[in-house]
């Protein structure tokens, strides 16, 4: 069986300019595909004989982390490092080089303009043009319908082809009996079977990409075909397994860049305008007027596929939400004046980020957190929303709260901002004998001092608490013993509320 190694992959006409920096001992590495580096943990999910494809940018903070993957990637059987430096690296570390040498791991730079989707296109069609030859029949039909797919044609056109070919008809149909492409034979007496799939009995062939079944060909006529009829029909197979390959890998490529680009959008250095609206036309986003970023925080992973229907069901049209291993991330346009949770929740109707809340937790996981950022006015605002929504998120947990907004959290943003040192001085001197106290006998005297100041008067609180009124009054006299605060006091009475609420987020 044929094989294709870096050295050919390099002449490749996407891979025009690049050249070997390090590690050209390795140059007959065997190529068996190519992948793109999106996180800075890629050892895990690289295979064999890949070329891997990155910018640098999950690594840009500490380039390092080059240097201490590529023993992993050489023993997992990685063809080679190809790495478009120039936007988020500037240099390569020295000690890569090095390393590369040793290990005679080739590591290739690539030029500024080149196209990750062009080149694992390139490199797939070679990889399967090689691993799909066999020796004898029709070569010049067989090199036909290879070219189709290499030349970009579809599966109509390969379809077509082959029904000329075999005078037979053919249809082309995915797992779902979807057709994709459908032929009909050269003479009339067979033209009868056109206008679908055939009703005879067809011969059934599987289109296989990656060992997965993709489609079938499915051939009429009452005779069986022959040796070298089955041998045209298995390359047909085989060029319409490459189109549909260089396909799924352009969709997958695209919702790499697509998620890179937005998380740096969200949380990377600032994105020039012109650069912002290239890309916006290019993946159709409407980045115009005012957004929010949402973060949720799940229990369990969900899938792009997953998130992208929730966000159709539930959020505004516009809105672009992805993955995070358990981070949701989103987008969302705002098109009316926001609502605060509180005055939501006093209208009788969940709010947004409830029901963002509420559909991810329809999806599997058991808990589930959303954070709701500052107002973004602009698209460079954007990260400054996601920064607010990833610090309420942090209030969230320490608060226990499932749904919280950066624009309600006033008060804790206030205590944060305190130094450390400072408030837990304050948070001593006005409850640390209650706090003393509870530990010492296992009362619940914070919980109280909480309650009664939160409703205004010790019947309620006791209402809350669950507890006879009289054990209110008890505890909230021993309170008064304590801290020598006078509960009638509106001052008094803030302090120990600022006290209790600096004591939760400490």
């Amino acid at each position: 069986m044929s094989t294709v190694t870096v050295r050919e992959v390099l002449t490749l006409a996407p891979l025009h300019g690049a050249y070997v920096v390090a590690g050209e001992a390795g140059l007959d590495r065997v190529v068996s595909g190519a992948n793109v580096m999106e996180v800075p943990d890629i050892e895990a999910y690289v295979k064999e004989g890949e070329l891997l494809l990155t910018t640098g940018y999950p690594v840009h903070e500490r380039p390092e982390r080059l240097v201490e993957m590529l023993p992993a990637l050489v023993s997992r059987g990685l063809a080679a490092l190809a790495i478009k430096p120039l936007r988020y690296l500037g240099r390569l570390p020295d000690r890569l080089l090095s390393e590369a040498e040793r290990l005679q791991f080739p590591v290739l730079v690539l030029p500024d303009h080149t196209s990750f989707n062009e080149v694992i296109g390139a490199v797939l069609a070679v990889v399967l043009a090689e691993y799909g030859a066999e020796p004898g029949g029709a070569e010049v039909i067989r090199e036909r319908l290879t070219g189709i797919a290499l030349t970009g044609g579809g599966l109509e056109e390969i379809a077509r082809t082959l029904a000329v070919t075999l005078d037979r008809e053919v249809t082309m149909v995915d797992h779902e009996d979807i057709v994709l492409g459908r032929g009909t034979p050269r003479s009339e007496s067979n033209a009868g079977q056109s206008g679908g799939i055939p009703e005879t009995s067809p011969w059934v062939f599987p289109i296989t990409v990656a060992g997965a079944q993709r489609g079938r060909i499915l051939v009429g006529g009452s005779d069986e075909p022959t040796l070298g009829h089955r041998r045209l029909i298995r390359q047909a197979c085989f060029a319409a397994g490459m189109h549909i390959a260089q396909a799924l890998a352009s969709l997958e490529l695209d919702r790499r860049l697509r998620a890179l680009f937005l998380e740096e959008l969200v949380t990377g250095p600032s994105i020039d305008e012109p650069m912002l609206q290239q890309r916006s036309r290019l993946f159709g986003w409407d980045l115009s007027g005012p957004h929010v970023v949402l973060i949720g925080q799940c229990s369990a992973e969900l899938s792009d596929a997953q998130i992208a229907g929730a966000a159709r069901r539930t959020l505004p049209s516009g809105a672009l939400a992805w993955s995070r291993g358990q981070e949701v991330v989103a987008v969302v346009p705002v098109r009316e004046p926001p609502t605060s949770a509180a005055v939501g929740r006093g209208l009788g109707k969940p709010t947004l980020e409830e029901r963002w809340r509420r559909t991810l937790l329809e999806l599997g996981p058991d808990a589930v957190i959303v954070a709701v950022g500052s107002m973004a006015q602009e698209p460079k605002d954007l990260a400054g929303s996601h920064a607010s929504a990833r610090a309420a998120l942090r209030i969230a947990g320490v608060t226990g709260r499932d749904v919280v907004r950066n624009d309600d959290l006033a008060l804790e943003r206030l205590l944060l901002a305190v130094p450390g040192e400072l408030l837990r001085e304050f948070v001593e001197r006005e409850i640390g004998s209650l706090v003393a106290y509870d530990a010492e006998v296992g009362g619940d005297l914070c919980g109280t001092l909480a309650a009664y100041l939160g409703v205004g008067n010790g019947a309620e609180a006791a209402r809350r608490l669950f507890i006879h009124y009289n054990t209110v009054k008890h505890r909230i006299a021993r309170i008064a013993e304590l801290t020598g605060a006078d509960l009638h006091d509106p001052r008094a009475r803030l302090r120990l509320a600022f006290a209790l609420e600096a004591r939760t987020l400490l």
